[in-house]
């Protein structure tokens, strides 16, 4: 299979490729990074898009990520960019083509760490997954969405070592009692870009170790617990 990964030189983006790369797929990347190998593609987003077009591609993940401090280019390197590659593209994905964005938890809860650009453009890439869910069904093209919580990746694994406070605390208030990690995320990816989800379409899928399904008040509660010692798990 074809596989094009846009950021796919670095962080999660990484992981996935190499998983999917070890699995079989031809796989291609597309970012910013200079780099001579014909199956990498430059592409400064949202303007400039030099991905060949002539490929019938199979899957798509969108495994970008502004890493600037401009407001206006977080949304146009978000959510402009993963548009205008669609719309480049659109006539040469194939008939069961898999599309993936690689999202955020920041679409449904706040997190202070970052400002209100970031939340607003994830929560708009939810809203054009299933947009594109809907529009490219009929060509029997897929589209849906990972939503990893904080994971450890290439670039914080050495901060998120054994033993890190931070780590610690999110292992403890996460039911599965663990930090998730970009191979979690690249497994699901793998799984949606495969026969295996063949009727998925329109979904976010989260990779939080089920983190999203406790209330605050449940979390506050742990967390008090586990201060006074006597944490059990339940709330």
């Amino acid at each position: 299979m074809k596989t094009l990964i846009i950021g796919g030189s670095r962080g999660i983006g990484s992981v996935i490729r190499e998983r999917l790369s070890s699995r079989g797929d031809d796989v291609y990347t597309a970012s910013r990074s200079l780099n001579e190998s014909r199956r990498h593609f430059y592409c400064d987003l949202p303007d400039s898009i030099a991905i060949n077009a002539d490929i019938v591609w199979d899957n798509i993940v969108f495994a970008h990520r502004y890493r600037g401090d401009s407001r206006d280019e977080e949304y146009g390197v978000m959510i402009k960019g993963m548009d205008r590659v669609i719309h480049h593209l659109i006539n040469s994905l194939s008939s069961k083509s898999s599309i993936v964005l690689l999202g955020s938890n920041a679409a449904d809860f706040v997190l202070r760490e970052q400002d209100g650009y970031y939340h607003a453009s994830r929560s708009a890439l939810v809203g054009f997954m299933r947009y594109y869910a809907a529009v490219l069904g009929v060509k029997g093209v897929r589209c849906n969405m990972v939503s990893p919580s904080t994971i450890i990746k290439p670039e914080n694994a050495d901060f998120f070592a054994p033993g890190n406070d931070v780590r610690k605390l999110i292992e403890d208030i996460t039911p599965l009692r663990r930090m998730g990690t970009a191979e979690d995320v690249a497994s699901v990816v793998e799984f949606l870009c495969s026969s295996h989800s063949s009727f998925v379409t329109g979904q976010t899928i989260y990779v939080d170790g089920g983190l999203s399904v406790l209330g605050q008040e449940s979390i506050a509660r742990d967390l008090m617990n586990l201060k006074h010692g006597d944490f059990n798990g339940q709330s």
